[in-house]
């Protein structure tokens, strides 16, 4: 019996949208206009030459846009979003037990002495450590020596700041992650930049995040010296975001991306926070924690002192990266936008956006019905 017009107009719109790619019969309801525009504002506003943006979710890319001079295969020094990065190599090292949370400094370099030998990997990556507000202190800015050289002057003669004890107060600098990048090149018998290629940026397809974003370097300044492009610092969010497995690997267990939902100041008086870091403080390992209603999935992020901004909204089920290149100061002007466009996206994604590029090889079976991460 010959289909009736209707059924056939259905027939049609069934084998159009089959043809389609995923999701695309919705992509009216994915409107992400408003943030693109704050985001062009800012650059406006600011004069920069050019700036970067991406959306993602643990199946795939939604939004990927360039603006001005940037494009896929600009890089840019991303200052304290190292922090991030470098706790990612943190974490995988605690999880193959090569380099435990609570291992205690004094266990690789006896010169720090019994005060601050008791510095643990994790103080020092929570900047709950001792050491304070350190971030140009010339031994992790020389570029000329290595960060074994710079870590044995520290060991010899970098006490921590007049007044600090050990996991005593929460002070944001970069001596203390300084120190623990040298541990973790004594753990591996690596170097610090290479065991993270190895470790992570390979297994992920990565070349473009090193630590030589200030010049070239083996003093890597892990808590603010590295580079990175937008899609490869994306990679990295989209491995925190999916369980700690992407691209056919699994790079951290679900409990170490786990460590990055957890606030490490509580009730210790916070020093000197950057502008910012609005109360309450909240503090991971390498990350700022946003606070929400107690029990919600966090949303984290590493700003950089540049613009650079990399954050994960695990409620949501997104991350992203807004990409810039300005001057320190930027981000007072900035983070208000960043967190301003984070809602935007929120409620643009809401309904269900379709992913204009799907990532390979996800691992479903890893976070379904199990609660995020």
């Amino acid at each position: 019996m010959p289909a009736s017009p209707s059924a056939a107009c259905l027939l049609a719109l069934a084998l159009l949208l089959t043809a389609l790619p995923v999701g695309a019969a919705r992509a009216a309801a994915c409107d992400y206009s408003p943030a693109v525009q704050r985001f062009e504002q800012l650059l406006a506003d600011r004069g920069l030459p050019g700036g970067a943006l991406l959306l993602g979710t643990r199946q795939g890319l939604l939004l990927q846009q360039y603006r001005g001079s940037y494009a896929a295969d600009t890089v840019v020094a991303i200052a304290s979003a190292s922090k991030l990065a470098s706790a990612v190599r943190i974490l995988q090292l605690a999880d193959r037990g090569q380099l435990p949370l609570d291992d205690r400094v004094e266990r690789w370099l006896a010169g720090f002495g019994a005060q601050r030998g008791a510095m643990t990997i994790e103080q020092l990556f929570a900047h709950t450590s001792g050491y304070g507000n350190d971030s140009a202190d010339p031994l992790i800015t020389d570029r000329g020596i290595s960060l074994a050289a710079a870590v044995s002057q520290i060991e010899c003669c970098r006490d921590l700041a007049p007044g600090y004890a050990v996991g005593g107060q929460f002070a944001y600098g970069g001596v203390s992650m300084h120190v623990a990048g040298r541990i973790a090149e004594l753990a591996t018998g690596v170097d610090w930049e290479q065991g993270w290629q190895d470790g992570i940026g390979a297994p992920l397809g990565i070349t473009r995040i090193d630590w030589q974003g200030l010049g070239p370097t083996t003093n890597y300044m892990i808590a603010g010296g590295a580079r990175a492009s937008l899609r490869d610092y994306g990679a990295l969010l989209h491995v925190l975001l999916n369980g700690g497995w992407a691209n056919g690997h699994r790079l951290l267990s679900r409990d170490a991306v786990f460590e990055l939902w957890r606030d490490r100041i509580g009730s210790l008086a916070v020093i000197d926070p950057p502008p910012t870091a609005q109360p309450p403080v909240r503090y991971s390992l390498g990350a700022w924690i946003v606070e929400r209603e107690s029990g919600r999935p966090p949303l984290i992020h590493s700003l950089g002192a540049f613009g650079f901004m990399p954050w994960i909204d695990f409620e949501a089920g997104l991350f992203g990266v807004f990409m810039i290149r300005a001057l320190p100061g930027i981000n007072l002007q900035a983070y208000p936008v960043y967190l301003q466009m984070i809602e935007d996206l929120r409620i643009a994604t809401a309904a269900g956006c379709p992913e204009f590029e799907r990532f390979p090889g996800i691992f479903q079976a890893d976070f379904e019905g199990r609660g995020a991460p």
